[in-house]
């Protein structure tokens, strides 16, 4: 995984929720929405996080420096940026 070497933080910005990155020299972040959605066949509620914005260029030109990414890298970084930083926000719920 290229993200565990960077320390994350999760702060809140009105309805927002931030995910935070942070490199020696670089900084990134993603943003979520709690989006509470209802079923249109049955009434099930459910909340989930919507992911709005994604800054992380800073943090995937570090990683691209200590290792060249070519194009498939970049892919499978993006899904990682998505899905590791939904983690940490699930895990910062968690702990609250």
């Amino acid at each position: 995984m290229y993200l565990k070497k960077f320390s994350t933080t999760v702060s809140t910005n009105g309805d927002d929720y931030v995910v935070n990155y942070h490199g020696d020299n670089s900084y990134g972040h993603c943003i979520y929405k709690k989006m509470d959605l209802t079923g249109t066949n049955k009434p099930v509620r459910q909340s989930v996080m919507l992911l709005t914005h994604c800054q992380m260029s800073d943090i995937i030109g570090e990683i691209d420096k200590e290792s060249p990414l070519n194009e498939s890298d970049h892919n499978s970084l993006s899904m990682e940026i998505r899905n590791h930083s939904l983690q940490v926000l699930h895990d910062w719920f968690d702990e609250k």
